[in-house]
């Protein structure tokens, strides 16, 4: 069959061709006869390149038009294919041509023919075409089973069909689920199948054409899972054996189980059973152990999920008793427990109860709880561990907290009493206890036998013991206690010393001794009502106590201001201190605490240095102390006051004492450093964040038996209290507090609750103490101010320090604030509930710059002691009512002398500006003022004598006004009023004067030391004589001496030839004593210079027979070198010796007296710039002992020396200055 289409030209189809008749010419032409016509047309040439394009069913031709028309216009083309087909569809567009209806698969050429009017041209005819078809079939595919699914996987087919791919189908029979994929894919997963259920998949590749040929069918697959977990699982347990059981799960997975897979964890052990069991047991299992076991099902597709029985445990030992308490008893302790938790599987059997340190064990039964251990040493913590046993052994134990047990009391025994005649006695007595505890002393006197005992007083002593931590053992350890009994009991009496010792803890043991005494012949030492003064070689700022050299005194070390020596001052045991000793340490003293670190009841030193270190320095126990040790603590900004930066306090409970100090790198800037129980300190540990210049102190505050932590910013922030746990941990609560640069922990309100007490340093000179009263809880009220204090003008701020004491016994707290710049201590003496009355003002050397308390006197009672920075010293206020007060007596120059002649000493004063004054003396009222004598200016000096012969003493004035060329004269009317009589012309400006007749006319001549400046600029010392005339006037002067530069001068007969001798110090080159010999006729031998023991500098000179050897020495002051020296004849002119003694000040004037009324003359000295009196007293080798020094007011310069109130003892009154008040001390 052949199938045509003309198509024209232009692509419209055209009308048919007819032929003409010959002759006829063709409609349109032009008739026969005319001109030639033209060319006759003929059929177009073929078409010129034919090109074909198959596609799925059709194919596209594309042509040219042919060279030639045939000289007619083309009217189309005509198409035609080969075979055709009968829903062939040819469609054209000019020179292109779409052929559908064509199968696919099939050949076809095609040829093309151009038409005009003359007809049909020559074909053109295309190569064969093949049309697309449908792909071949993909070979076999595999398949791999699921749950309930397959995965189907196929290889490409081997022919695409002459068509790209463009998918798979892929289908499940007999289920008839197909699935499509994309032509990239090699398998599908063919879901939606059943578990069980057996399926063949073909695959059929896809094209344009359409689907092709099913694969052939894969192998027959059925689709499986794993089984299910098993319904249940449940285990049972004996001793050492399990034994598990489960039932079958409720999915097989679509075959059959096979196995089962048992597992026991924790140990994880497994074991596979076949599928028709359904139990197993496991033997060799651990004791008390929980055990949990896993089943799952196994077929041949895998392990399914596994479920899990409930825990059972192995019977085994029983669980840790309860909590473990400890009741601690004299050298035992009970210990009591509560159940464990459970008995382990087994009824418990007993209880095991283990000590440690000791290894001791108690067992008991089952139905016991309790136990108690005797026997234990209580100088060490115990841990009680118990355990629970049954059948399979004993549990795990719980362990108690560490409990000391107490201590056993301590026993006195031996206890006897020196009876001489002594004014203090040696008390010596044994102490035992069991485990060698040391305890603290007391002795006690009862005077009236009424059975009331008062402390005994203390004598200081550097062999006998003090109070405080006597040592004991089993057996007994002997002790001496020197008793001041002449300070006790004056007189003959008939006394009960009871001696009781208390170790910490438990009631004192005692004993009782009744002793007849003599009178004493002589008291051992005196006291004075005012503080005892303690010098020191450095300028002082901080002082800890402690008993450094473990003789039960308590001891003071003295940290230097900017230095790193240490002045440490050991106890006497009565207020007073040996001689400082000083110890060079190392680095910045300044913050120094003490504390016994390793337990061995002298307490140890602690300080830093400012640069994060920690240093601690261990007691030898002499007094001296190992190079220090430090320990790293970070950087801490340490605050410019003098109080500590170091607390310490048993924290953890161990027993021994831990830091806490400032420092760190982090922000808990407060921290501890443990202590591991021999004085080793661990590594700081930070416990809050306050303040990095915080004031630290430690107090229960909260009323739990244990050490709270205080720390203290200088600002109203960075203040916290830490409230122990006993554990190293603690409990941390706020305080509000203001800013202090001081404080003090103490009950001051009197409720039974700790106190907080702050200093502070205000503006214009004023310090600020207030009271926040504490709530028992670690809490505080809102600060009261209880007073403002103001300080001297000093262009410094003002340091102050501050703390509490019943410094006048009467049961209420003191407060006392240093007073730098005033040279004073202000004591706020209580009233009660937290009141106080306005300051009394102590006068307190120069300069106090710290201020502590501690029993320095052994009496029971808490002393006050403060470190001077001005004058180099520490004071003690012993506790006692007058300690309140300092009675004050005439001040300015001073001298002595019966003035109304009733037997008795009186004293003359230059306290009355311009003015000399009598006041009377030798009742029990005092002194008794006498109308004043003006002198027309100040006084410098007052020499009293008989000048005119009568029987009333006369007063020489030495004025205190330069270039002074007289001394004035008061002559005495005997009833202790002067009157003024002319002055007395010396020619130079007199420093020292005496009286006395020396050339043996009965009448009283002067001596004076005058300076004479002969020409300006040259001055020269000399001695001049004038020789009295009895009615008040002398002669013209005679030169004594001149060499070489005479100072101080005395008159005395030394070598007992009726005449006057003179003694003068001399004060330059050499030092020494010019002693002049008289002649008893107004003249001197040239003097003799003793130049050995005799002074170098200044001072001032006193005579007395020092010896007893009948004949008067001579007792010099060299206030350069705060020393005395005693000068004593050997009877011959020419050769003197002498001896030295320390003077305990810069003894400026000195008093010879037998002060003690024990037969020996003693030495007073007046210590100006040191605010202070010094006594040494005589002894019966001749020596002198070593000065008590006793403070005053400020400005003493010269004393007075006699019985003030008519009770047959010497009293000081201490004066000088113009200015000045002075001090009277009454001795008791």
């Amino acid at each position: 069959m052949f199938l045509a289409l003309l198509v024209g030209a232009g692509g419209c189809e055209l009308e048919p061709i007819t032929s003409q008749p010959p002759g006829n010419p063709a409609p349109g032409n032009p008739p026969p006869g005319n001109p030639p016509p033209d060319p006759v047309p003929t059929a177009p040439s073929a078409p010129e390149q034919l090109e074909t394009h198959a596609e799925p069913g059709m194919v596209m031709l594309s042509w040219s038009p042919p060279k030639s028309d045939g000289g007619s216009a083309l009217t189309g083309y005509r198409v035609s294919a080969e075979p055709p087909e009968e829903a062939q569809e040819i469609a054209w567009d000019g020179v292109m041509a779409r052929v559908t209806g064509l199968r696919a698969g099939a050949s076809y050429r095609f040829s093309v023919t151009a038409v005009n009017a003359v007809g049909e041209g020559p074909a053109t005819r295309s190569e064969s075409v093949t049309l697309p078809d449908v792909p071949a079939a993909p070979p076999q595919p595999s398949v791999v089973r699921g749950d309930g699914q397959v995965r189907v996987s196929w290889t490409e087919p081997g022919s695409d069909g002459r068509s790209p791919i463009t998918g798979y189908l892929v289908t499940a029979h007999p289920q008839g689920v197909r699935v499509t994929a994309d032509a990239s894919a090699r398998s599908a997963v063919v879901g939606g199948l059943l578990n069980g259920e057996s399926s063949t998949f073909t695959v059929r590749a896809l094209n344009a054409v359409g689907e092709g040929l099913d694969s052939p069918a894969s192998l027959s697959v059925v689709p499986a899972t794993v089984p299910s977990a098993p319904a249940s699982v449940e285990a049972t347990v004996t001793i050492r054996r399990a034994s598990v059981t489960w039932s079958p799960p409720a999915s097989t997975g679509g075959v059959l189980v096979r196995t089962y897979v048992v597992t026991l964890e924790p140990d994880g052990l497994a074991r596979e059973v076949d599928a028709d069991t359904h139990g197993f047991e496991y033997s060799g299992l651990k004791d008390g152990t929980a055990y949990t076991f896993t089943v799952a099902a196994r077929n041949e597709v895998g392990e399914g999920p596994k479920l899990r029985s409930a825990s059972v445990r192995t019977p085994g030992v029983p669980a840790q008793p309860g909590a473990v308490s400890v009741t601690a008893g004299i050298r035992s302790a009970t210990v009591t427990w509560e159940a464990p938790a459970h008995d382990g599987g087994a009824p418990l059997t007993g209880y095991v109860v283990d000590t440690a340190p000791s290894g001791t064990r108690v067992t008991v039964d089952a139905s016991t709880r309790t136990a108690t251990f005797p026997g234990l040493s209580s100088t060490q913590a115990h841990t009680f561990s118990v355990a629970a046993t049954n059948i399979l052994g004993s549990g795990p134990a719980t362990v108690s907290a560490a409990v000391r047990p107490l201590p056993a009391p301590a026993e006195v025994t031996d206890l006897q009493v020196e009876t001489s005649d002594a004014g203090c006695l040696t008390i010596s007595y044994a102490l035992s206890q069991p485990d060698e505890v040391r305890a603290d002393v007391s002795v006690e006197v009862d005077t009236p036998g009424s059975g009331t005992f008062s402390p005994a007083t203390q004598a200081g002593s550097t062999t006998h013991e003090g109070l405080l931590a006597r040592h004991a053992s089993p057996v007994g350890v002997a002790h001496q206690f020197l008793w001041n009994r002449a300070f006790d009991v004056p007189g003959a009496a008939t006394v009960r010393v009871r001696l009781s010792a208390r170790v910490p803890g438990t009631t004192p043991g005692s004993a009782t001794l009744e002793r007849t005494l003599p009178a004493p012949a002589r008291r051992c030492e005196l006291r004075l009502p005012t503080s005892t003064v303690h010098p020191l070689s450095t300028t002082a700022r901080r002082a800890v106590k402690g008993d450094f050299n473990g003789d039960g005194k308590l001891d003071l070390a003295v940290a230097s201001d900017s230095s790193d020596t240490v002045s440490i001052l050991l106890g006497l045991g009565n207020g007073s201190f040996q001689p400082p000793r000083q110890q060079t340490l190392r680095y910045n003293l300044n913050r120094l605490a003490a504390g016994d670190l390793d337990g061995d009841r002298m307490e140890d030193l602690l300080w830093q240095d400012g640069y994060g270190n920690l240093w601690v320095a261990r007691s030898l126990g002499f007094g001296g102390f190992a190079d220090p040790v430090s320990y790293r603590v970070g950087y801490s900004e340490l605050g410019s006051t003098a109080d500590s930066s170091i607390a310490l306090a048993d924290f953890d409970g161990n027993g021994s004492l831990d830091v806490a100090t400032l420092g760190g790198s982090s922000p808990l800037s407060l921290g501890i450093l443990a202590n591991t129980g021999d004085g080793t300190l661990g590594g700081f540990a930070g416990k809050a964040s306050v303040a990095s210049s915080a004031l630290l102190a430690v107090a229960d505050l909260d009323e739990d038996g244990r050490m709270d932590l205080l720390a203290l910013g200088q600002s109203w922030w960075g203040s916290a209290a830490l409230l122990s746990n006993g554990d190293g941990t603690f409990r941390a609560r706020s305080i509000s507090a203001p800013g202090a640069h001081t404080l003090q922990v103490d009950d001051v309100d009197g409720d039974g609750h700790l106190d907080l007490v702050l200093a502070r340093e205000g503006t214009s000179n004023e310090i600020q103490v207030h009271l926040l009263r504490g709530d028992g809880q670690g809490g505080f009220s809102t600060a009261e101010l209880v007073d403002t204090l103001v300080d001297a003008t000093s262009g410094f701020l003002p340091d102050v320090a501050l703390t509490s004491v019943d410094m006048d016994r009467d049961g209420l707290k003191d407060l006392v604030v240093t007073l730098r710049w005033k040279d004073v201590l202000a004591v706020l003496r209580g009233r009660g509930a937290g009141s106080f009355e306005p300051a009394v003002l102590l006068p307190s050397g120069r300069g106090p710059f710290f201020v502590t308390t501690g029993d320095f006197d052994g009496d029971g009672g808490e002393d006050v002691a403060s470190v001077q920075n001005h004058s180099r010293d520490v004071r003690v206020w012993r506790d006692a009512p007058e300690r309140l007060s300092l009675p004050r007596s005439p001040g300015g120059a001073l001298a002595q002398g019966d003035f109304n002649g009733d037997g008795k000493m009186d004293l003359v004063s230059a306290s009355v500006t311009d003015s000399v004054q009598v006041h009377l003396a030798g009742g029990p009222e005092g002194l008794r003022a006498q109308t004043p004598t003006p002198v027309g200016s100040p006084v410098f000096r007052l020499v009293v004598g008989h000048v005119d012969e009568d029987a009333a003493l006369d007063v020489v004035v030495l004025r205190s006004v330069s270039n002074a060329s007289t001394l004035g004269l008061l002559l005495g009317n005997g009833d202790g009023t002067l009157r003024l009589a002319a002055d007395i012309p010396v020619g130079a400006m007199p420093s020292h004067a005496a009286l006395g007749d020396v050339n043996g006319d009965g009448r009283t001549d002067l001596v004076c030391q005058v300076m004479d400046e002969p020409e300006p600029g040259y001055h020269t010392q000399e001695v001049r004589l004038f020789l009295g005339q009895g009615d008040g006037t002398f002669a013209a002067p005679t030169v004594v001496t001149t060499s070489p530069n005479p100072g101080a001068l005395a008159l005395g007969d030394f070598d007992k030839d009726g005449a006057l001798d003179m003694a003068v110090a001399q004060d330059s080159p050499g030092g020494g004593l010019l002693m002049l010999k008289g002649r008893g006729d107004g003249t001197f031998l040239p003097p003799v210079h003793v130049s050995s023991e005799a002074g170098q500098s200044s001072g001032h000179i006193a005579l007395a027979d020092m010896n007893g050897d009948g004949y008067l020495d001579v007792v010099r002051s060299d206030s350069i070198h705060n020393t005395v020296h005693v000068v004593t004849s050997t009877r011959s002119w020419m050769l003197w010796e002498g001896w030295t003694s320390p003077a305990g000040g810069n003894c400026s004037f000195v008093s010879v007296q037998d002060f003690d009324g024990d037969g020996r003359r003693d030495v007073l000295c007046a210590n100006p710039g040191m605010d202070s009196v010094s006594l040494m007293r005589g002894e019966a080798s001749r020596w002198l002992a070593k000065p008590q020094v006793f403070g005053v007011r400020g400005g003493v310069a010269e004393l007075g020396v006699f019985d003030v109130n008519g009770d047959g003892r010497l009293d000081i009154l201490a004066g000088g200055y113009p200015t000045a008040h002075g001090t009277l001390l009454l001795q008791p």
